[in-house]
């Protein structure tokens, strides 16, 4: 398995679906480095579950009575079944480690 070169690591707040759009989101904080469309944010919520899920878009959001601005990592899935695990993990407060490369999750890892 080639080594993954960790290009940023960002610090999620919370995550949530639109599943009319097919897409899962993680909102958080760029601590450092540089994400990109394209590249893996590598989740590991403990020693036996991890995951790697494509970005497909970079944002930045504003929230109100709020002047820090953070960046909104879009992934998306056109299968319904891909967004019951993700909720149900509650991705907020995870460090995630960006990556060029990676290997994608699928539901059925």
């Amino acid at each position: 398995m080639e080594e993954l070169i960790i290009r940023s690591k960002f610090r999620a707040i919370s995550s949530f679906a639109i599943k009319a759009r097919g897409e899962f989101y993680i909102i958080g904080n760029l601590i450092d480095g540089e994400v990109q469309p394209g590249w893996f944010a590598n989740i590991l919520l403990n020693s036996s579950l991890s995951f790697a899920l494509r970005i497909k878009q970079v944002e930045i959001v504003e929230m109100a009575g709020d002047t820090t601005e953070y960046l909104l990592l879009t992934i998306d899935d056109n299968d319904d079944n891909f967004f019951s695990p993700l909720l149900s993990v509650n991705i907020g407060s995870e460090l995630i480690y960006i990556t060029p490369q990676g290997e994608e999750w699928t539901n059925e890892q």
